[in-house]
């Protein structure tokens, strides 16, 4: 499958299918494959995993009370670990969606944020809809994927998507070598993943986004969000109740996410430091700042082959921020090293509390308008569920 990055700082999201698999005795074990066994069983021999986009493990805590099926399973892992699960640098579906599936880290996979600098085109890429991108999706990705490896293993693997999904860049990287069956209505996806474990299907993945939709757009404390959550309790407790014996249903999640407004906004083009852009990437949550080459030093920052910027420019940054987000300009500290340093800014603003930082002169009106976000390193971000019965 590749080398995936050794993991120091406990079980995060590229973690997750290499454990399970090996836990199944599909692959060689990993250390947490041991640690989980005891709630994963000796008679469990196939795979269900659910994946909840948006459904971060600090909101399922704060309203555990409407989880009748998820409430008694939400700190097994954790407890059993003793930290909680994480997911990877940035918090946002792109990075975590291809590091669960490929096993690697976003340093090792190139999907560093939701818009990121094609350096081929010389211009902002969005890594959702690959839109005006020219070139093969193995071009920015080539990695395989645990669809993969289930493949050569000989296991019957299936994918359960939205119709979008097919054909779409995005998903020859996040869902190579997958075997597609689309739905749009959840109901109707674990109908089709009961279905396939009765065909003895041996791995079964079940994707679904409408909770992500409802806290981007009113916010994931909104009643409209708990409405989406309690439908997604109940869908998996039938799901659950539907499965074989011996399928391990795993449910987990790419991110959490925060609630920003306009008060915790800062629009980098009303600031004083709005010429010193060049361009911006990232998102609002962990934004990357491209600087006009004025604004660059003499020698590489980390593993940048770029420039890195002056010490006196990051000063006024760090004066901006007020301590409402934290610079990193040598990536090794939240990424590793970056396989594709050209791709990312020439450093990343780290947004801290409920803030987010935007640049209106490039950010869209849907992006200016979203109530919750993601992308940062709080707890509410990057601790995620894994959930085992």
């Amino acid at each position: 499958m590749g080398h995936r990055e050794k993991t120091t700082t406990g079980m995060r999201i590229w973690d997750i299918l290499p454990t399970l698999f090996g836990a199944l005795s599909w692959r060689e074990e990993t250390k947490f494959s041991a640690e989980l066994r005891p709630l994963i069983g000796e008679n469990k021999r196939r795979l269900c995993l659910v994946v909840i986009d948006g459904m971060g493990q600090q909101l399922l805590l704060s309203r555990r009370g409407h989880l009748p099926f998820m409430r008694p399973y939400l700190t097994q892992a954790s407890d059993t670990l003793g930290q909680a699960l994480r997911t990877c640098v940035p918090s946002t579906t792109v990075a975590a969606l291809t590091s669960l599936h490929t096993g690697l880290s976003p340093a090792q996979t190139g999907m560093l944020g939701y818009q990121c600098w094609d350096p081929v085109a010389r211009r902002v890429l969005n890594l959702i809809t690959f839109e005006g991108y020219g070139r093969s999706a193995q071009s920015w990705c080539d990695q395989p994927t645990h669809f993969t490896y289930a493949r050569n293993a000989s296991l019957e693997s299936v994918a359960l998507v939205p119709p979008d999904f097919v054909g779409s860049k995005l998903s020859e990287i996040t869902l190579r070598d997958a075997n597609l069956k689309v739905s749009t209505k959840l109901s109707e996806r674990c109908a089709q993943a009961a279905t396939a474990c009765k065909q003895e299907a041996d791995y079964v993945y079940l994707y679904w986004s409408q909770l992500d939709h409802w806290g981007h757009n009113l916010g994931w404390s909104h009643p409209r969000w708990l409405q989406e959550l309690e439908t997604i309790d109940r869908a998996l407790s039938e799901l659950r109740a539907q499965l074989p014996d011996d399928v391990l249903m795993a449910i987990t999640a790419d991110h959490g996410m925060v609630n920003v407004n306009d008060a915790s906004t800062v629009d980098i083009a009303e600031s004083a430091l709005a010429s010193q852009v060049a361009a911006i990437s990232g998102e609002p949550r962990a934004l990357h700042i491209h600087l006009k080459e004025k604004c660059l030093g003499e020698d590489p920052a980390g593993n940048r082959t770029r420039k890195a910027p002056k010490a006196q420019v990051l000063a006024q940054w760090q004066k901006l921020l007020a301590g409402r987000g934290q610079i990193i300009a040598d990536y090794r500290q939240a990424y590793g090293d970056i396989s594709e340093p050209d791709r990312i800014g020439d450093f990343t603003i780290f947004a801290k509390e409920n803030y987010q930082f935007v640049d209106s002169r490039f950010h869209s009106r849907g992006v200016l308008q979203m109530v919750g976000v993601h992308g940062s390193l709080t707890p509410a971000e990057m601790e995620i569920p894994l959930i085992l019965v």
